[in-house]
């Protein structure tokens, strides 16, 4: 009489189903990923560069405003005619610069030009190429300004 263990007999018919994957399934699976990760990361890439570029012109648009209205405030209150310029505060790489033009002799209108810009050659200078972001406006010289700023 012999004795078989039923339970061997599974064992072997679980181990014949669960053998592995061919080389050419393997090979086939690996393309397929290629195939599908190669764009996914190139649109990843892309997206962090476009958001950087749109962070960078956000930063450069609202500093140039705020300087822009700094200076109006500052001029309105004693005529100051002074040029200003520097590096933006906490990003490297960005400066502003802003001038002053008085339009004509006793006319009481100031130009003031607010400038931030990407100083991508680092010489502390507005080139033209580098991305900037440039705000205008007059201020009118006003006797109430003054007398308020005092």
């Amino acid at each position: 009489m012999s004795h078989r263990d039923p339970d061997r007999t599974i064992r072997r018919q679980i181990a014949r189903r669960r053998a592995g994957q061919s080389l050419l399934e393997l090979i086939a699976a690996t393309t397929i990923i290629a195939i599908v990760l190669v764009p996914a990361l190139k649109l990843m890439r892309d997206s962090i560069r476009i958001g950087r570029q749109t962070e960078t012109a956000n930063i450069l648009a609202t500093f140039s405003m705020s300087k822009l209205e700094e200076h109006f405030a500052l001029t309105a209150a004693d005529w100051d005619t002074a040029t200003d310029s520097g590096p933006i505060p906490n990003y490297a790489g960005l400066r502003f610069l802003v001038t002053k033009v008085d339009e004509g002799f006793g006319s009481g209108l100031m130009r003031i030009t607010s400038t931030a810009y990407e100083d991508a050659n680092n010489n502390d200078i507005f080139d033209s190429g580098e991305r900037s972001a440039v705000f205008v406006g007059k201020v009118a010289r006003n006797a109430a300004y003054e007398q308020e700023a005092s």
